[in-house]
């Protein structure tokens, strides 16, 4: 197998369970991998297959993966892989899915708050996330911080975000946002087979021409606080659809491959 790629084409990834899952998902993707000694058990199986195919792997201390990845949560692994195979969301959209649930992001920024959203939204069979850029949900942070939930969550890229929320409606698709001023009640909700939930970000929320494209929904509370946190709200949303709709079928419209 040929060991020169594109680099535009890698990405360098850390933190255990995001290493692990691309392992297990894709393998030969791996590039390098770079890990402390400490981690040699934790990472046996990885390292033998890497070993096997002829793939490098360095032990490394703590302060070079500091170095290496600029960042002090790396839990002592780091990955160079290549980047999943991806498509298009009017590819996607071409496939005609009877049912999907998709979160779209709106001048949502915080790589913190893009991973935590990929790990509801993988833990709760979402098909896809929308956003401005790519590259903020494949930012070393955010896949870190999705704990392996990047794998299994399409990204699809809207750069101009009201025309993609406009191309789903044309495609039966039913745009969600949330107010905690919305009188219409998440719990009171039933989901359409194909919907996507608009989120943005905290401090200015989502722009009045999103707001106007779909139904409100208030997320219940006690009303002690302002708002929820953008990536607690994808969860209660997503967890709601789920108990609802998604857990009442055999299977979920699987992530491409």
């Amino acid at each position: 197998m040929s060991k020169k790629f594109n680099r535009q084409s890698e990405i360098k990834i850390y933190g255990e369970n995001a290493c692990l899952a691309v392992f297990k998902k894709r393998p030969n993707d791996i590039i390098q991998l770079f890990l402390t000694k400490e981690k040699l058990k934790r990472f046996s199986e990885v390292t033998k297959f890497c070993a096997k195919n002829k793939m490098a792997y360095h032990i490394v201390s703590r302060e070079e993966l500091d170095s290496m990845t600029k960042a002090t949560h790396h839990e002592d692994v780091c990955m160079l892989v290549r980047k999943s195979l991806t498509r298009t969301l009017e590819q996607f959209l071409q496939t005609k899915p009877a049912e999907a649930i998709l979160i779209a992001l709106e001048n949502v920024t915080n790589p913190h708050n893009v991973g935590a959203i990929l790990r509801s939204a993988a833990h709760f069979g979402a098909n896809g996330l929308l956003l401005p850029e790519a590259k903020l949900a494949q930012s070393a942070a955010a896949v870190r911080t999705s704990e392996g939930g990047s794998e299994f969550v399409e990204i699809f890229e809207a750069q101009d975000f009201k025309k993609t929320l406009g191309l789903l409606k044309k495609n039966g698709f039913h745009i969600l946002t949330t107010s905690s001023h919305a009188s219409k009640n998440l719990f009171d909700l039933t989901w359409p087979k194909k919907s996507v939930i608009v989120f943005g970000e905290e401090a200015h929320g989502l722009s009045k021409e999103t707001m106007a494209l779909g139904d409100i929904i208030n997320i219940p509370g006690t009303n002690h606080v302002e708002s929820l946190n953008v990536s607690v709200a994808a969860a209660v949303m997503l967890s709601d659809y789920y108990q609802k709709h998604a857990r009442t079928h055999n299977e979920i419209t699987p992530r491409f491959k």
